[in-house]
Parts: C-alpha cells; sequence; structure tokens
C-alpha cells in the first residue's frame, strides 16, 4: 500500500492537517471523523482501500494536527471542506463520515454534491429525520450537563461509549482529552446547523449506513434504521458487538462492507 502523505492548508483562522494518497483515475474516498477525534480513527480502514482509489483523511479544525484560532464553527467545517475536496481536482468523491463527520457528510450532498457520488453513514443520526420530545430535551440539556460536569468523568464515560473495545475506548479517551472541553463543547454546538426534519427529503446519491448494535449514544441506533426505511437509495448494516466508533470495534466488517460498496457488489435491500 503506498503511504499516507501529510500536508498542511491554510484556512481562515486555521491550518488544516490531511494525509492523502494520490488517484491513479480520479476516484476518491475521503474521510471525516467524528467530534473530538481525529483522522486516526480511520486508520484500519486505510489499507483496505483499493490502490486506484485515492485516500484522504483530514483532522477537522481544531482537532488533531489541525490548529484553530479562535470558535470553532460547523459552516466553517463545511467550507473547510468545499476548499479540501476541491484540491483533490476529483472526478468521483466517496464520504465516509462517523458520527459529526457523517452529519457533515450529508450536508455536504445537499449543499455542495458536486462530484460527490456515495456515502458512507457510520454512526450518526439523521439530518432531516424526527425528533422525539426526549431528542429535542437531550439537545437543549447537553450543554448545561457538560459544562457542570468535572471533565475527567465526562472524558471517561464519553470514551466507554465510543467503543466495546479496550483499544477503541483508550484512542477515544486520548483524543478527548487532547481536545478539551471548551472546544468540545463548541463542537458539539451543532445541532442547530444541522437537524431540520423533514419526511420527504431523500439523498441523491447511494448510501451504506453502519451502526454498532451497542450504540446508545443521542438518537443514533434508532435514526439510522429510520433512514434506511424512508431513503430507498441507503442500505442499512447492523455491525454485532460494536459501539459508537463501531469501525474501530469491528473493522474486517467495516473494511468489507466499505469494498463492497466502492466495488457496487452491495444489493438494493436492508439488513
Amino acid at each position: 500500500m503506498t503511504p499516507l502523505e501529510s500536508r498542511f492548508i491554510e484556512r481562515p483562522n486555521a491550518t488544516l492537517h490531511v494525509r492523502q494518497r494520490p488517484a491513479s483515475d480520479g476516484r476518491w474516498m475521503v474521510f471525516l471523523h467524528g467530534a473530538g477525534m481525529d483522522g486516526h480513527m480511520f486508520d484500519a480502514q486505510v489499507p483496505a482501500i483499493p490502490d486506484d482509489i485515492g485516500i484522504c483523511v483530514w483532522d477537522a479544525r481544531g482537532h488533531g494536527q489541525s490548529t484553530l484560532e479562535g470558535r470553532f464553527t460547523y459552516q466553517d467545517m463545511v467550507d473547510d471542506l468545499v476548499a479540501v475536496l476541491a484540491d483533490l481536482h476529483a472526478r468521483e468523491v466517496t464520504l465516509v463520515g462517523q458520527s459529526l463527520g457523517g452529519h457533515l457528510a450529508q450536508t455536504m450532498i445537499e449543499r455542495h454534491p458536486e462530484g460527490i457520488v456515495g456515502l458512507v453513514l457510520i454512526n450518526c443520526s439523521d439530518n432531516h429525520g424526527p425528533l422525539t420530545w426526549l431528542d429535542k430535551l437531550g439537545l437543549v440539556l447537553f450543554a448545561p450537563l457538560m459544562t457542570v460536569w468535572p471533565w475527567r468523568s465526562a472524558v471517561k464515560a464519553s470514551a466507554k461509549a465510543c467503543g466495546t473495545e479496550p483499544d477503541t475506548v483508550a484512542y477515544a479517551q486520548g483524543a478527548l482529552e487532547a481536545i478539551g472541553k471548551r472546544r468540545f463543547l463548541e463542537v458539539m454546538d451543532f445541532a442547530a446547523d444541522v437537524l431540520d426534519p423533514d419526511p420527504d427529503h431523500r439523498l441523491a446519491v447511494p448510501a451504506l449506513l453502519l451502526c454498532g448494535d451497542e450504540d446508545a449514544t443521542g438518537n443514533v441506533r434508532a435514526a439510522m434504521p429510520r433512514l434506511a426505511e424512508r431513503d430507498p437509495r441507503t442500505r442499512l448494516v447492523i455491525i454485532p458487538g460494536a459501539a459508537h466508533n463501531s469501525n474501530m470495534d469491528r473493522p474486517v466488517e467495516t473494511n468489507q462492507h466499505l469494498v463492497d460498496f466502492l466495488e457496487g457488489r452491495h444489493d438494493d435491500g436492508h439488513r
């Protein structure tokens, strides 16, 4: 496998760290990590991607090796991704987004669909799905509760929710400790930018939905099946024994589904 090369891209108030492998025929797979994580959460997926497909793994602004001066905003992150994709000069792009990265992938296909041919959404909610009163209450209470919750305790609990495997939990704990409480709360203030219930909304491209069966974060475990039922261009796969970072808990299963999706071997049914 051709190794990924690190690059730094200057953006307003931020410097983005991306790792890339060139594409031989203009097809790219772009990996978008979750809130508080970084691009290394996809390290187990990179070797599985066919050699002719380009790979771009970023650290979103304020995450990993990417810097940020000032406050994090969701729109700035969207603008960053538009710039990164334009820099690839890609013929076709498949976006792979976990959690916040999955919300970002949904936003991109809606606002900036040029060249995007597929989505892989991993353990994220539905940007246009219904919100129960309990969902709405959780969104309202999240920031106040996190503000008073001791950060060390919050990190441990959040990391445990990310994984069923010790390595996944350890990675998530380290990533959250690195980003810090203030920045994490800024990043998690994205709901107003993405959640817009619309029962008539459909994704414009085929999508693979991967969801760990032990994910207890937010409404993810309920939202992904509802999205699959609403949208005929999606395929849902429930991954046994995996939590929120299901691609890390079960990399072999994740990689097989990724490659099948890329090579067009997925069927049109739900599973």
